[in-house]
């Protein structure tokens, strides 16, 4: 399975989670079936509130889902449009820590609801 997470540095797996998943200026392609990750660098990180696409920086990767620590609505439905599933990580602080989390089943899948509707929801 593919899985995105957001970061703020490109650090390997010991890179801090972004805290908004629009804004990061990186993102995690992890496959947990194989372990590799391959970051990648989220050139729409410097958007207009509400104007992001950040999924366009990893379309086509075959991307199964998103662990991350906060999402707004409209990316959350853009990313759920496409077929891939959201999962809250808990305000894990590194990408070790989320995968972690994500692969032993601890994170809730989250639906449009549960997506940050402002830059002061954490």
């Amino acid at each position: 399975m593919k899985v995105i997470t957001p970061l703020d540095e490109n650090e390997g797996a010991l890179s801090k989670v972004c805290e908004h998943f629009g804004s990061a200026p990186f993102f995690a392609v992890s496959d947990t079936e194989t372990g590799t990750i391959e970051i990648i660098v989220n050139g729409d990180s410097h958007h207009d509130h509400g104007q992001c696409t950040p999924a366009d920086a990893f379309t086509g990767m075959g991307v199964d889902a998103v662990v991350c620590n906060g999402i707004g609505a409209r990316a959350a439905a853009r990313l759920q449009a496409s077929g891939i599933d959201i999962y809250m990580a808990g305000f894990a602080s590194t990408l070790e820590d989320a995968l972690n989390r994500f692969k032993g089943g601890a994170l809730k899948k989250v639906g449009l609801k549960q997506a940050c509707e402002g830059h002061d929801c954490h």
